[in-house]
């Protein structure tokens, strides 16, 4: 039972359970592609918002699911972050938000709500691989339980719950803990998880601000927590990334413009048993080492919604380097 309210969820947060089997792997080569010079160390000034217009396409057989125009934000700080040991460095601090709304309507009868979604995740620097150190998660969601409910109440169930890691200063092991308020019959679980595996490891909530700094010519993989299992596992791009030329409007640095922007577009899923559907992303590619304009910057995402029902798209709509 609480397996499946984890997995229920994830169609309201990006990479609450996209992940995969662990096997031996290289490590990730990461640069700091979200700084205008790719070779720059961690800066204590580091101040970006990225926002994003969040839509909705039904699948064709979908016909009690709908979910209205939504936001999501993304803002990443630099500050001076405790370790388990301790000690104390500069790390990076990424806060998310999440906002949509979400209508189910079954048998001529309807019910709406917002769902939402806040993340923030401390991570350190690229030298030390983007490295972990914690991260908590709150969702508020109402998802489909079914393909075709019988009636509103069957339709949908309501979860509520903050889902927290920590690690250890070594990220040798982490520590869960998930409480959740609704439903209130759900006891809060706690576990600890021995981080074992070659390659990178990467906390869920920071995935998609490092896919900005893997190489995009060829495929990647790493590991990282499954919610669901709370085991660790390996997430991997289905194939190397397909670059365009593109032109995409956006506001940047508040100056609305149409952009011709080299892309990069790839697929991460899970690579063992079971894997469901991929996540989509689309990434700017650097422009220059010395003078990387859009900053490796996540253009659009896809995230398909459980039951193959559709698909939630985001879209960059303004960037404030």
């Amino acid at each position: 039972m609480k397996k499946r309210n984890l997995a229920c969820l994830a169609l309201a947060a990006p990479f609450l359970a996209l992940t995969a089997c662990s096997g031996g792997m290289s490590s990730l080569a990461l640069s700091a592609n979200w700084y205008a010079q790719v070779d720059s160390t961690i800066q204590p000034d580091t101040n970006e918002t990225l926002s994003y217009a969040v839509s909705f396409e039904a699948a064709a057989e979908n016909t009690f699911l709908s979910y209205g125009d939504g936001t999501y934000t993304m803002h990443l700080t630099t500050e001076t972050t405790g370790l388990a040991d301790g000690s104390s460095e500069l790390c990076y601090h990424l806060h998310a938000e999440l906002s949509i709304p979400v209508t189910f309507t079954v048998n001529e009868e309807t019910e709406s709500f917002t769902d939402s979604v806040i993340s923030d995740v401390y991570f350190r620097s690229v030298d030390r691989s983007l490295q972990p150190v914690r991260s908590e998660k709150y969702v508020l969601t109402h998802s489909p339980v079914s393909a075709s409910p019988s009636s509103l109440e069957s339709a949908y169930g309501a979860y509520e719950y903050t889902y927290t890691t920590v690690y250890d200063a070594s990220c040798a092991n982490a520590d869960i803990t998930v409480e959740y308020t609704q439903p209130e019959n759900i006891e809060t679980i706690t576990d600890s998880v021995e981080l074992t595996g070659s390659g990178t490891y990467l906390d869920n909530e920071e995935i998609i601000f490092a896919m900005r700094g893997v190489n995009m010519s060829s495929t990647s993989a790493f590991r990282s927590i499954n919610p669901v299992k709370r085991a660790v596992e390996t997430v991997t791009m289905s194939e190397a990334p397909a670059s365009a030329s593109e032109r995409l409007t956006f506001t940047l640095n508040g100056e609305s413009a149409e952009r011709e922007i080299t892309t990069y577009t790839f697929s991460l899923g899970y690579s063992g048993s079971n894997p469901g559907q991929p996540q989509t992303y689309t990434y700017a590619g650097v422009t220059s080492a010395n003078d990387n304009l859009y900053r490796s910057v996540l253009l659009r995402m896809e995230v398909p919604v459980l039951y193959s029902l559709g698909t939630l798209r985001y879209t960059l709509v303004s960037a404030v380097f």
